[in-house]
């Protein structure tokens, strides 16, 4: 066989394993998307699990749901470690399996955990998910380094854009699952362990999927050589630093209270889980909206407009979740809907904004920076608001005005913060990017606090003409 018959065999077995793996990544992904909402602790189907049936009380819970936080902000130090052993797949699979694993151990033991002994069960959960947040977290890293193999730069924007409306699909297919079971039994557990077993299943077949995709360099790097050297660059960029005080400052309050929502929905506004996840589907609904419209806004008007209008719209809105009762419920549909729209552009703005503050050369170490200092930020805030809520509430039998003067100050902090968007100047850059991850720790803020499809949503800069 002559040379250029070899080439050709060559390159169309090479097309078609290419066309194969991005099939595999939409197939893969769909089946991924349960898990990836319900294994963030702060979304309200494990907050109504640990609080409501458990009852485990405001100070573990908030330790439990800052773990994630926690989790991103170690990467920056573990993965440099792991780089030396595991490759981008290797990573993911491995992990992915281990993660599955201690998911398919909860729930194979849940019905035997007393309900009638929270401190007895707060600390299997808390060693729980501190294992499944660190391996959450590390998969995510794991994955966004290994698609980087396997789906070509070029194709990026328009591949992730449409794997994301189906994402979208199933999110709201599954909160839909929800709804049905808790309106047949909203007290009961097995509603809880069927949308555990569910996610499980789903999320077996999404590893054993990701086994298909083949591709011709299984190894390469987690990390760039030179690592640390990056990592002092970026401190050097100019504007990086003050819009890494500014994501800290808003992650931090939305930390503060984001968690605590559906808690306080069931325990003050005595929400049914079921009227809450149809809240959550409005949310995610309203958000996808609100994708395509504010894409094009940022294109036009630039990413800090955006980011500011959308906060601000977003954030003024919030100011009656300090006026609402059992008797006025019904405004949380209309909250819900308009904070679904709002903080889709705040989450544009930033990953634009970080896009293009970033240094071109060491951007993977300056997403590594980003993600790791306000993760910490992150993380601190629902472990303060959760030891405040059990002192008030609980050693003081205080009630639904802590709530509101929390509202009222987190709002009120993340407007101000707003003023340290005027220090930064944005630059006029386009073209492709490829930040998987820049804003994993925001998009599961966003995710617990109402539009579901944060949870397993990934953005690219698309090249501008």
């Amino acid at each position: 066989m002559s040379e250029s018959c070899v080439d050709s065999v060559s390159l169309k077995k090479h097309e078609s394993d290419h066309r194969r793996n991005l099939r595999i990544g939409i197939s893969e992904g769909l089946l991924a998307t349960p898990w990836t909402f319900i294994a963030v602790p702060g979304n309200f189907i494990v907050a109504g699990l640990l609080t409501q049936y458990f009852g485990i009380d405001k100070a573990a819970y908030g330790a439990i749901v800052s773990l994630p936080a926690w989790s991103n902000a170690l990467q920056i130090i573990i993965i440099p470690w792991l780089a030396r052993f595991l490759t981008p797949k290797d990573l993911t699979l491995g992990l992915g399996w281990f993660n599955v694993g201690l998911w398919s151990m909860l729930a194979a033991i849940l019905g035997y955990l007393p309900t009638d002994d929270a401190r007895a069960v707060a600390p299997l959960f808390i060693v729980f998910f501190v294992l499944s947040s660190l391996s959450h977290a590390f998969v995510g890293v794991g994955w966004t380094s290994w698609v980087r193999d396997w789906v070509p730069l070029t194709l990026r924007g328009s591949y992730f854009g449409q794997r994301n409306r189906w994402l979208s699909l199933v999110t709201i297919a599954y909160l839909l699952l929800a709804i049905a079971l808790f309106e047949m039994a909203e007290a009961a557990l097995w509603p809880y362990q069927v949308l555990i077993i569910t996610a499980v299943l789903m999320r077996y077949g999404s590893i054993i999927w990701q086994y298909g995709i083949r591709t011709h360099t299984d190894h390469s790097d987690l990390i760039h050589q030179g690592w640390m050297g990056h990592i002092f660059e970026c401190l050097r960029a100019p504007g990086l630093l003050t819009y890494i005080l500014f994501s800290s400052w808003v992650n931090f309050w939305l930390g503060f209270v984001g968690p605590f929502i559906p808690v306080f929905s069931f325990e003050e506004l005595k929400i049914e889980p079921s009227t809450f996840t149809a809240l959550v589907i409005l949310g995610t609904l309203s958000g996808v909206l609100g994708w395509a419209y504010w894409g094009r806004r940022a294109d036009q008007l630039g990413s800090i407009p955006v980011l500011a209008v959308g906060l601000f719209l977003w954030e003024i809105a919030n100011y009656l979740w300090a006026v609402l009762s059992p008797e006025n419920v019904w405004l949380l549909y209309p909250m819900f809907f308009w904070g679904g729209f709002f903080s889709v552009a705040y989450f544009l703005g930033s990953f634009n904004l970080l896009l293009n503050l970033l240094p071109h050369k060491t951007k993977l170490a300056g997403i590594s920076l980003n993600l790791a200092i306000t993760s910490i930020a992150a993380g601190i805030a629902p472990i303060i608001s959760g030891f405040l809520l059990a002192y008030f509430l609980e050693q003081h039998h205080m009630g639904i005005e802590v709530y509101r003067v929390g509202f009222v100050i987190k709002t009120t902090a993340i407007l101000l913060g707003l003023f340290i968007l005027r220090k930064i100047r944005e630059p006029n850059r386009s073209g492709s990017t490829d930040l998987h991850g820049a804003m994993r720790t925001l998009r599961q803020l966003l995710a617990i606090q109402g539009p579901g499809f944060f949870s397993n949503i990934t953005h690219l800069n698309k090249k501008k003409r």
